[in-house]
């Protein structure tokens, strides 16, 4: 009999193990942090407030590139832009990168969601001032 619970017995030993395992692996990932509301007039004021955070921007989608990276590897660079406040009407804009195909186009308002970073690398390529995207999704103008 004891032969027969031996099989058993060490599958559900490594079934266990395996659950543990996993447990301690979910544990030590950090959840990620709330989006902080931001327009790009923030973002361009206050670089050093929003660094490495995850925003949440809108803004009007001026232009769409594909970029291939030092590797091989294609993705999108948008450039956000908004009016500002000031007397001047200056054009205020935030390059964001994006490694999935975005769903809108020239022309459309956009709300954006991301990290933003002061500088670093897409692709090997530097950026500053960018929005590493997570999700990027057409502005219901309705």
């Amino acid at each position: 009999m004891t032969h027969r619970l031996q099989p058993f017995l060490l599958a559900l030993l490594s079934l266990v193990a395996s659950l543990a395992l996993t447990q301690a692996l979910l544990a030590k990932s950090p959840p990620k942090e709330l989006p902080l509301p931001a327009s790009i007039h923030d973002l361009v004021d206050d670089p050093d407030h929003y660094d490495g955070h995850r925003v949440f921007v809108t803004g009007l989608v001026h232009s769409i590139q594909l970029e291939r990276g030092r590797r091989g590897s294609e993705y999108f660079v948008l450039i956000l832009e908004e009016q500002a406040a000031s007397p001047d009407g200056a054009t205020l804009s935030v390059v964001v990168i994006s490694e999935t195909v975005p769903k809108v186009r020239e022309g459309h308002r956009a709300m954006v969601q991301g990290v933003y970073h002061r500088e670093g690398k897409s692709g090997g390529r530097p950026y500053q001032f960018f929005i590493e995207a997570d999700a990027i999704l057409r502005e219901d103008t309705a």
